[in-house]
């Protein structure tokens, strides 16, 4: 996976994102050029539906939950929401 997302999106890419002289609203002291991260993240998406029987998450054999960083390593928080019937 992570070699699919650099061929398509290259963390070395040229993106408009990513020239800070252009974009001067909504920066951080320590904004990271991660254009590259945006568009990856477009292919991923950031939510999952999962279903429960009987208290389980009916995975199949291949299946599982993974979290991906496409910037850099940093806090992150996870919400878990229960809907019932």
């Amino acid at each position: 996976m992570g070699r699919f997302l650099e061929q398509m999106c290259p963390r070395k890419g040229d993106y408009r994102h990513n020239d800070f002289s252009v974009r001067t609203v909504n920066m951080n002291e320590d904004e990271s050029p991660n254009g590259h991260a945006h568009l990856q993240h477009l292919m991923l998406g950031c939510s999952e539906t999962i279903p429960l029987v009987d208290g389980e998450m009916p995975f199949g054999q291949w299946q599982s939950i993974f979290f991906i960083e496409l910037d850099h390593p940093r806090p992150r928080e996870v919400m878990v929401q229960i809907v019932g019937d």
